[in-house]
């Protein structure tokens, strides 16, 4: 019913010419896709300089597009991220600094374990908010969602956020299995991921024993894809992959298990198969595109929400994010530096590897002036990077400062502000109020703190970064009462 319901809706002829095979009048707008992953570390993918991990696929898409090797999460966590890239705003002016779960839940948190409280803080996108698939859609774009969505419960999913369909999200941040049926009991609660009974070829739950789940997403992708007709498109593929729970085809993980080395940075042979998943559905992603003769008119953003997490699932490690330090949750690079990989077919980039910083609040804005879309939203923190996919040197990017604002407590981090600005790099810890700094150019590992050689630039990006917070409202941490410590 969902698809006739689907093909009902969509404006525009097509023509069905053999297979699946679908012919479409020359588009003057471009079909927009963002294919992103949940947890996946910088140096993940083979074009990143990873060694155990492969990723044929992506690595032929990074040498026809540009490689940014200084693009952030605007979190180091899920909900913050996700959020600013449907906004272009950034998390501290949301107020949506924690992923959901711990946002509903973040008053009771700390009571005892922790010297200070986290703010309040929201745990849906409020629906004032504008996003950029409500602005596609108010310029004639198809717009759909799949995957994880995680910035809402059921009363704010994508929906209700300017999408036209939506498939398979949810409002946790995980799956409790990555096998079909995708349900089960996780984090004391039953989870599921929803709206998959049938799927995009038709077949019931009968037929559909050891589907896996990012094989599914994406024949859902490519159903709409195909669906759309003449109609330009937003697609917004939010893979589950790499989060835990790490659960891959048996016969990947034992691919990757002969293949482990101890010269290997990374050393998980199940998080390998989940990275192969992600690689293998990008290859059928961009083979559809190309049967559908539409590849040349498609903007592609492949990137993560944050950096790959480091710590043990299964008394092993998940992932390493060398040479960068630490992990997700942490503003330290290994936290919120991300592999992304941007097509522009006005411009393929052909390789070329492109070190000005960008950030995810960026997306909103360069995508509404790659597709002619009016931007009337106020307060958008993010600035347009079209004149780098173009070629040209924006020496604006080139010398914005990046902010950050993380005032809870993780695996990795205690609460914690940054700013990049340039090649500096400044890091604000919010219990004691001591400060880092790191050249990052010298230092990508962030292993020396020039804090007390360079005085003045401390101080310099410190107020910065305080006039910054004051400017968004960033809600910092309190002092809890309740504290029993030593």
């Amino acid at each position: 019913m969902k698809n006739i319901l689907l093909l009902n809706f969509l404006a525009g002829s097509v023509l069905v010419t053999g297979g699946n095979k679908i012919q479409t009048p020359c588009k003057t707008k471009p079909n927009i896709i963002y294919i992103v992953t949940d947890d996946l570390g910088w140096s993940d993918l083979g074009c990143y300089g990873a060694d155990l991990h492969e990723t044929p696929n992506i690595d032929k898409l990074a040498k026809k597009s540009l490689i940014f090797t200084n693009s952030y999460a605007a979190g180091p966590v899920s909900s913050p991220t996700r959020a600013a890239l449907m906004t272009g705003k950034c998390p501290a002016r949301l107020n949506y600094t924690i992923w959901s779960e711990a946002a509903s839940e973040s008053e009771k948190k700390g009571q005892e374990t922790h010297k200070y409280l986290p703010p309040a803080t929201i745990d849906n996108l409020a629906l004032e908010e504008v996003t950029i698939a409500e602005k596609l859609k108010e310029n004639g774009y198809l717009t759909a969602h799949i995957g994880k969505w995680h910035i809402g419960d059921i009363m704010h999913f994508p929906e209700t956020q300017g999408f036209d369909v939506s498939v398979a999200s949810s409002q946790r941040g995980a799956p409790p299995t990555y096998f079909y049926p995708y349900k089960g009991f996780a984090f004391g609660e039953l989870r599921f991921v929803g709206n998959l009974g049938m799927g995009a070829n038709g077949k019931y739950f009968t037929d559909r024993e050891g589907e896996y789940l990012e094989d599914r997403l994406t024949d859902e992708a490519m159903k709409i894809m195909q669906d759309a007709g003449s109609r330009p498109f937003f697609l917004n593929l939010c893979f589950y992959n790499v989060h835990t729970p790490l659960e891959a085809k048996a016969k990947d993980v034992a691919y990757f298990k002969n293949k482990l080395s101890p010269d290997f940075h990374h050393q998980n042979e199940t998080y390998a198969a989940m990275v192969k998943a992600v690689d293998d559905n990008v290859g059928r992603l961009l083979k559809k595109l190309e049967e559908l003769g539409i590849a040349e008119n498609t903007f592609i953003v492949f990137t993560s929400d944050n950096g790959g997490y480091i710590n043990k699932y299964k008394d092993k490690a998940v992932t390493t994010n060398f040479p960068l330090r630490s992990g997700k949750g942490s503003l330290y690079e290994g936290g919120i530096r991300i592999p992304t990989i941007i097509y522009y077919p006005k411009h393929p980039g052909k390789g070329k590897k492109i070190d000005t910083p960008i950030s995810t609040n960026d997306y909103f804005p360069t995508v509404l002036e790659i597709t002619g879309t009016t931007n009337n939203v106020k307060n958008i923190d993010g600035k347009s990077f079209l004149p780098l996919l173009e070629g040209k040197v924006d020496t604006c990017l080139q010398n914005r400062e990046l902010f950050w604002h993380y005032p809870h407590y993780y695996e990795t981090t205690k609460p914690v502000s940054a700013i990049r600005d340039g090649n500096w790099k400044l890091l604000e810890y919010l219990e004691d109020g001591h400060i880092e700094l790191f050249n990052l150019t010298k230092d990508i590992g962030e292993t020396d703190n020039l804090v007390n050689t360079e005085p003045q630039k401390a101080n310099n990006l410190l107020e910065k970064l305080h006039k910054w917070k004051t400017e968004v409202n960033a809600q910092g941490v309190t002092l809890n009462l309740n504290y029993i410590g030593k």
